[in-house]
């Protein structure tokens, strides 16, 4: 799992991220024969709140066979294939070029596909969640988590409570 570990920092809500994400999405989706759909996910796609300058972007198809084909189409289009990386059930896929890109492959409206939606609407929504995780993100970089792996892991219970939170403020 080490192999895709980099370095990475915070920076302030940028507003053409969204723009961003539209540029890729449409990059992405050009010439695409299966049915899926695409998100902005993520602290990126969230007004205000400090991130990564990484764009996060979920891609859904609609069954594990599909998942496949689009691998293969976003390995040809530059991106880099990771595996599940950790998270069993998604393909973690990444560009690194002027402006980066994570992908996240998953079976559409499966678990972490609502997970994704869920807690990327509940952040957008609330105000004190946004403030809570953006706490949670500068203390794991104050504690020296400065690659991937270990501010994912130090933001880890925070993340995993919001996610809870937004399942719970969805239904």
């Amino acid at each position: 799992m080490t192999r895709f570990d980099e370095a990475i920092h915070l920076s302030p809500y940028d507003p053409d991220w969204p723009k961003l994400f539209a540029a890729e999405a449409r990059r992405v989706l050009d010439g695409q024969s299966t049915n899926t759909g695409i998100e902005h996910i993520g602290s990126t796609s969230v007004p205000g709140l400090l991130a990564k300058p990484i764009i996060d972007i979920m891609l859904g198809v609609d069954s594990e066979e599909g998942l496949e084909y689009v691998r293969r189409r976003l390995v040809a289009l530059g991106y880099e294939d990771c595996g599940e990386s950790g998270v069993p059930g998604r393909i973690y896929l990444r560009r690194r070029a002027e402006n980066d890109f994570n992908i996240a492959l998953v079976v559409r409206e499966g678990r972490l596909w609502r997970a994704n939606i869920a807690l990327r609407n509940y952040l957008r929504a609330n105000d004190d969640a946004v403030r809570e995780y953006a706490a949670a993100k500068l203390a794991a970089v104050q504690r020296g988590a400065t690659t991937l792996l270990a501010y994912s892991e130090q933001k880890d219970l925070v993340v995993s409570k919001l996610v809870s939170q937004a399942l719970e403020h969805q239904a």
